[in-house]
């Protein structure tokens, strides 16, 4: 069949004429009604140039598997548990699908238009990384979720769920799909060898109808090796030539198509020359190292999604006295949950009452189980082994870590590194140069004879195939995330992780990351008043009851006034209306003492009452403060607490530097000013307060106990609540760069070496395939090295 006959939309044969579909340009030929709808409707929406842009065919939509899809996302109540309030505008609702048979660029590209395109989408955003399709769009408009879904289908693509088991199903299927390829290239490249052998080594003296047999037993076997194994590889580069478009496909599908028909043509005018088993290696050693690459892109993708997963969807809620089950979806800030046994905490929590052991494995990659109690934050995802508690949700699902981990996970899957983006413009010229030099090759040689020339040629295509060099950062940072996120640390920021090696300081924040941040009273003072000194104390509960400040959290489970009315937070403080009096809390500076902060109770502005509170050094902080100087690292300490307990902390630790009563906007002002004199700091902070200098941070940690707005701000995220692992952070940095620089110097390398052997005759077209496999497959095993690094504990 020719080529003409192929369809416009999916690449399959198609029957001449049986099914046309109608475009602008002409008459389109496809294999059946629904790939001539998918054209026609693209066509219709203005989107032509998805035909121009992409590198790959469209696939084939499955219309009994689209009927149940779309029956899914018309049942409310089984959509809803997936939708959160927009990012940027509460009243959207924002939803994030699984997508299947994304290949390319184009293809993001045209769903997002397609999508877009329809009335009520405000957002539509699809990442190739990890094939999901965010959608955000006006609840008020109905079917409008039903009808994006309804269009992404149209177009051929599957759609799916987050966590829904198809998504493992299809994972398994494409696995299966490429072993299956992989193994039959396999088989295929041995027995053609084999025969090929046999014809190197000349042991039929001669007897032509045995070279004849064996020449063509070579070609029936690895006729399907090169055209079913190796049909991705020609269907890239068809779609590119087609666009105008040079991909690493078209090297790769050249070479295979030279081997094969060339050999054809070669045995059918009586040549001695045949490359089918080249061909066949080729085809096979290429195969090893995408199922490689595809394995370690699926390890990720699964790593951050059974996060996600392990959140339940439904939860005890106490209501009145009384239990009852409702959708996790449900819960908001200050609702009541009732925990046991072998339930996992669906958002982040402070027990109230009970204790339990807990497994935080989910979250940290640690298996020992951990003893809360109350009083104590638990974090969304933990598993309770044994015990029960009451707890108050400090949050809702989007809000907890998991759903933060999750979308710092995606933000740097999306994040493009400079010496990506710069490769993505030299692949067309390398392609280009390989086929000028292919040229060159095959003229320089023409005077040995055709036979000669045409094998140099072939070689020449084979060995600097830039698939190596293509996978030499991508699979280096892929690895990278993937190990960093089984120990525990969320590169959220590849690009901050790679400018750690150029540190010059390390700036923490003091309370709830030097510090415990919990803090206990020491010390009361009662400067004199008519009501009792348990009566104020119960007041002071009171007014600290809800104030988000770590200080607030020492009255947690005492007794407090009920009484209290006006009740009013503020960030140094908070005041609130009592027995006929105005009665405000707030720090007092002036009366600090070494290792401690002063809480002031005033009456109508007369003080009443005075509180010390003491909050505890992590017992990791001296020896991570001596780690990180270990790597030439100025050690500062920037704190919105009184002057003598940041002092008191900077003693003890022997710090470089430090400064207490910042506020937010001096804290990131003074480092930007180290940023300027000394070069790039790293900040750790875990406040809401810290977030103005974690922004302006070359690099910015937060620490497991962060506030939701400090793990936005930051590039890396501690998901154990310790600090152990931040020393850890610059050898893993530096880990990731010489692996990187390892491949890209390892690709380089062989391409100035395998380049000019090849141009020069010395290399056959079967050690070819050998090193062009070989480069790439050192690449990725060199990548994978990464999956071996340990987190620093000592």
């Amino acid at each position: 069949m020719s080529a003409a006959a192929a369809c416009w939309h999916c690449g399959l044969p198609a029957p001449d004429n049986s099914y046309l579909a109608h475009t602008p340009d002409g008459d389109r030929p496809t294999c059946c009604s629904g790939c001539a709808a998918a054209v026609e409707m693209v066509h219709q929406l203005g989107f032509s140039d998805y035909y121009r842009l992409r590198s790959r065919t469209a696939p084939v939509a499955d219309k009994k598997q689209a009927e149940h899809v779309l029956a899914l996302f018309a049942m409310p109540a089984l959509l809803d548990p997936y939708l959160s309030p927009g990012r940027d505008n509460p009243a959207l609702r924002r939803l994030r699908l699984q997508l299947g048979d994304i290949h390319c660029a184009a293809c993001c590209w045209l769903i997002e238009k397609v999508v877009l395109d329809l009335p009520g989408i405000h957002l539509a955003q699809v990442n190739l990384a990890t094939m999901q399709l965010t959608l955000e769009y006006d609840p008020a408009l109905p079917g409008v979720a039903e009808e994006a879904v309804t269009r992404v289908l149209e177009l051929g693509y599957d759609v799916a769920l987050p966590g829904d088991p198809q998504r493992d199903q299809r994972l398994a299927q494409e696995n299966r799909r490429m072993l299956g390829r992989l193994i039959l290239a396999g088989i295929g490249a041995m027995q053609a060898m084999m025969y090929g052998a046999f014809l190197y080594l000349d042991i039929f003296d001669g007897d032509a109808v045995f070279q004849d047999v064996f020449r063509l037993t070579s070609m029936v076997i690895s006729t399907p090796v090169v055209f079913y194994a190796g049909w991705p590889f020609f269907q890239g580069a068809f779609r590119g030539l087609r666009h105008r478009h040079l991909t690493m496909d078209v090297p790769i599908a050249l070479a295979l198509a030279l081997a094969w028909f060339g050999s054809v043509a070669n045995i059918a005018w009586g040549g001695t020359h045949s490359y089918f088993e080249s061909a066949s290696m080729f085809v096979f050693f290429l195969l090893i190292s995408r199922t490689i690459e595809l394995k370690q892109q699926h390890r990720i993708q699964r790593a951050w999604q059974r996060l996600q997963d392990t959140l339940p969807r439904i939860v005890r809620r106490l209501e009145g006295g009384n239990s009852a089950w409702v959708s996790a979806r449900e819960i908001q800030p200050g609702d009541i949950l009732l925990m046991t046994q072998g339930e996992t905490v669906p958002v982040d929590v402070t027990v109230l009452e009970g204790e339990a052991e807990v497994s935080e494995a989910a979250l940290t990659g640690e298996s020992v189980p951990v003893h809360v109690a109350t009083g104590q934050l638990v974090q969304a995802g933990a598993k309770l082994l044994e015990g029960h508690f009451n707890a108050r949700a400090e949050g809702t699902v989007d809000n907890s870590l998991v759903a933060q981990i999750a979308e710092q996970v995606s933000q740097a899957s999306d994040e493009r590194l400079e010496i990506v983006r710069d490769w993505q413009k030299v692949a067309p010229v390398f392609i280009l140069f390989t086929l000028i030099l292919a040229a060159a090759t095959l003229a320089i040689h023409w005077s040995s004879g055709p036979g000669t020339a045409f094998s140099y040629m072939l070689a020449l295509l084979v060995v600097t195939c830039p698939c190596a060099l293509a996978l030499a950062v991508p699979m280096a940072m892929s690895a990278t995330l993937s190990t960093a996120l089984r120990e525990g640390l969320l590169i959220a920021s590849p690009r901050q992780l790679l400018a750690i090696p150029r540190l010059r300081g390390v700036m923490f924040d003091k309370t709830g990351t030097l510090t415990q941040g919990s803090f206990h009273i020491t010390e009361v003072e009662d400067l004199g008043d008519a009501i009792s000194l348990n009566e104020r104390l119960r007041l002071v509960a009171a007014l600290e009851r809800d104030h988000p400040h770590p200080l607030a959290r020492a009255f947690d489970g005492q007794d407090t006034a009920t009484d209290v009315t006006e009740l009013r937070m503020a960030r140094h403080g908070a005041s609130g209306t009592w027995r006929d009096a105005r009665w405000t809390i707030t720090g007092a500076p002036q009366h600090a003492r070494p290792g401690t902060t002063c809480l002031e109770l005033s009456r109508d502005g007369s003080p009443s009452l005075r509180l010390w509170l003491a909050d505890e050094l992590r017992p990791e902080a001296a020896q991570v403060i001596q780690q990180l100087r270990r790597h030439r690292l100025q050690v500062r300490l920037a704190s919105g607490d009184a002057k003598p307990a940041v002092e008191s902390v900077a003693t003890q630790l022997h710090l470089d530097g430090h400064r207490g009563e910042m506020t937010p906007q001096q804290k990131a002002h003074w480092l930007t000013q180290l940023e300027q004199l000394e070069g790039p700091q790293m900040m750790i902070g875990d406040g809401i307060n810290d977030a103005p200098a974690l922004l302006a941070a070359s690099v910015a940690v937060a620490p497991g106990n962060a506030t939701s707005l400090a793990r936005r701000a930051a590039g890396i995220y501690l998901l154990g609540d310790s600090l152990r692992q931040l020393p850890s952070l610059p050898d893993l940095s530096r880990r990731c760069r010489h692996t990187v620089y390892q491949n890209l110097a390892w690709t380089a390398l062989y391409n100035i070496v395998a380049i000019p052997l090849a141009m020069g005759g010395y290399i056959a077209p079967w050690a070819a395939a050998i090193g062009m496999a070989s480069s790439s497959l050192i690449v990725t095993l060199n990548a994978n090295r990464i999956n071996k690094w340990k987190a620093s504990s000592s």
